[in-house]
Parts: structure tokens; C-alpha cells; sequence
């Protein structure tokens, strides 16, 4: 069964934070990053709300409205610390949400279950990492309520314009890496169902 999404005023605003700045295929990365996410790490002890605000938020820093001169993952949870303690979030919830924007493109899987599941959520909508954990129903209705739309060719661009500007940054680790950009292509959620 789909998790639902968290139907808080803050998770609201988060999702409207992130309409008003993600282009549509970066807005749905960030619903199938939090939906994908929580199908595989389903600890109840995981705080819904914590981990949606981080999934919204978490790739903003690629978006023309807070783009920073820092990397786009510092960028995102700086914006979402702002964010949240203009909304009287406490200091260990904010953290929690900045440490999953900046943890989830780590190539070690992380042990705290929100920063796991950001991590997760996102390795499947990018390279189909870990989408075998899926139930094969979830995966499509979730395919379905939120399409990937042009992410593939969109977000590879994103990724590979970051690199560069910021070389010592996240996406450009992961090139260097695991040549991140050649996968983007070559995700199985996107062959024949």
C-alpha cells in the first residue's frame, strides 16, 4: 500500500515551498523521494513529518530560486533551517532535516531511519538502487500519481551543470565515483512494467 503523505500545516508548506520553486520533474522527484523512501524503510519509530519536509526540500538548493554559491545540498538545508525555525520547529527536529538533506547522497547507507530514508527514496528515483524492495503495485502507483516526466534527461543536466560549479561538491564525488550520469538512463523503474 502507497504511505500517505504527512497532511501537517508545515508539511503542507513545505510541499508548497517546493511547488512555487521546482520545475514539475524535480517537484515529483521529491514526492517519489518520500513515498519510495518510506515503502523501504518502514520503522514506525521514523517521524513522518521530518522525513517529508527533508524529501520536499532536499534538491531546492537546484532550483533557480536557492541556488547558492555553496553546494546545492548545504544549500537546501539551509534553506530548510530557515524554513523550519520561522515555524517554531525545535533545534533537534531541524537538525534531523539537515542532516538528511545533506546525508542522502552518501554511497554508505546511513543508520538513523529518516536520513536512511531520504537516502533511499532518492537512490531510487535516480539509479534504481534498491527499487527490488518495492512492492512491484507500490512502485507503479506511485509511478503513476507522481510521473518522472522529463526527469531523466532534465535532472542529468541538473547534476552535471553542479558538478561543475561546484567540483568538490556532492554530485561531483558521486561522478567521480560511480559516474552517476550514466545511470540516470539506465534506471529500472523506468523499463517495461
Amino acid at each position: 500500500m502507497i504511505p500517505s503523505i504527512p497532511s501537517s500545516l508545515t508539511a503542507q508548506a513545505a510541499a508548497n515551498l517546493a511547488a512555487e520553486a521546482a520545475p514539475a520533474y524535480l517537484l515529483n522527484h521529491s514526492y517519489r523521494t518520500y513515498l519510495f523512501g518510506r515503502c523501504i524503510v518502514a520503522e514506525p519509530e521514523v517521524d513522518e513529518e521530518v522525513a517529508f519536509v527533508a524529501a520536499m526540500i532536499h534538491d531546492l538548493g537546484l532550483t533557480d530560486a536557492y541556488q547558492g554559491e555553496s553546494d546545492f545540498a548545504r544549500s537546501g538545508a539551509d534553506l530548510a533551517c530557515r524554513f523550519l525555525d520561522s515555524r517554531g520547529w525545535d533545534l533537534d527536529r531541524i537538525h534531523l532535516v539537515e542532516e538528511a538533506i545533506l546525508r542522502h547522497t552518501n554511497l554508505v547507507a546511513e543508520e538513523v531511519p529518516v536520513y536512511r530514508l531520504i537516502q533511499a527514496g532518492a537512490a531510487v528515483d535516480v539509479a534504481g538502487l534498491g527499487y527490488e524492495e518495492l512492492v512491484p503495485d507500490d512502485l507503479a502507483g506511485i509511478l503513476k500519481a507522481y510521473p518522472r516526466l522529463d526527469f531523466v534527461s532534465s535532472m542529468r543536466t541538473r547534476f552535471l551543470e553542479e558538478a561543475r560549479r561546484h567540483p568538490e561538491g556532492a554530485f561531483a564525488h558521486l561522478e567521480r565515483v560511480v559516474t552517476l550520469s550514466d545511470r540516470f538512463g539506465t534506471n529500472p523503474i523506468d523499463g517495461p512494467a
